[in-house]
């Protein structure tokens, strides 16, 4: 399920962490990053970095797209002093980078 950007998620982003669910077969692994990222810092998705320059986007999407969707697989990567990982279950989170 793909999110829009409202005050809640501006919100939730002064807490430090996120984490939201995602379809895999309604939204791209990489664009929920993006949503994810831009929840976290309270920002929308236009107004962050490109995750291209922290990780192959296209490689997100290949190894969680769907009919990828084993729960057990994880990835993380660090992105605008965020630690975000995928999930295999289609949970997206970004907590700050320790």
């Amino acid at each position: 399920m793909s999110k829009s950007f409202d005050t809640a998620d501006r919100e939730r982003a002064s807490v430090g962490a996120v984490s939201e669910q995602f379809d895999w077969a309604e939204t791209e692994p990489s664009m929920a990053v993006v949503e994810t990222i831009a929840a976290a810092t309270g920002r929308t998705p236009a107004e962050g970095t490109p995750i291209y320059e922290s990780v192959d986007a296209e490689a997100i999407d290949t190894l969680f797209g769907s009919g990828n969707d084993s729960p057990d697989r994880r990835f993380s990567f660090t992105h605008e002093g965020l630690t975000v990982t995928v999930a295999g279950d289609g949970t997206v989170s970004a907590r700050p980078a320790v």
